[in-house]
C-alpha cells in the first residue's frame, strides 16, 4: 500500500514526490518480497509515465503557444485571443484529468494492494520489469 500511496508525495509540492515515493519504497522494501516489488515497480512504472507524458504535453503547449504568438500579431483578427484563451483551457482541462485519473489509479492500487491482489496500472509503460 506504500508504494501506491507515496505517489501522493507531489501533491504536497516535492518535485518529483510522486516518483520519489515509489522509488524509495521498492529500493528499501521491493526486494523482500515479489509482492511488494511488483506493486512498487508497477506504481514507479505509472508515475514514469505519466511524468513523461506530461512533459512533452508542457513541450507541445508551449511549442504551440509560440507558433500562434507569430500569427497573432500579425493579424488584425479580433478572436485571436479567444483561441488563445481557449488552447490553454483545453490544456488546462487536459491536465486536470489526468491528475484526476492518476488519483484514481492511486486509489484502486491502495485498495488492490490491500487485499493483496496484484495491480496494473492502465497506459503505464513498463520502465521497470
Amino acid at each position: 500500500m506504500a508504494a501506491h500511496l507515496s505517489a501522493l508525495v507531489g501533491l504536497a509540492g516535492l518535485p518529483f514526490g510522486h516518483i520519489l515515493g515509489p522509488l524509495v519504497v521498492y529500493l528499501a522494501k521491493g526486494h523482500e518480497s515479489e509482492f511488494i516489488g511488483e506493486h512498487s515497480r508497477a506504481s514507479l512504472n505509472y508515475q514514469i509515465t505519466v511524468s513523461v507524458v506530461l512533459i512533452v504535453a508542457t513541450i507541445v503547449g508551449i511549442a504551440i503557444t509560440f507558433g500562434l504568438l507569430v500569427p497573432m500579431n500579425q493579424s488584425s483578427s479580433y478572436t485571436a485571443p479567444f483561441s488563445f484563451a481557449a488552447l490553454w483551457v483545453a490544456f488546462g482541462l487536459g491536465g486536470l484529468i489526468v491528475v484526476l485519473a492518476t488519483l484514481v489509479f492511486i486509489i484502486l492500487g491502495t485498495v488492490a494492494a490491500s487485499e493483496g491482489r496484484p495491480y496494473t496500472y492502465p497506459f503505464a509503460i513498463r520502465f521497470l520489469r
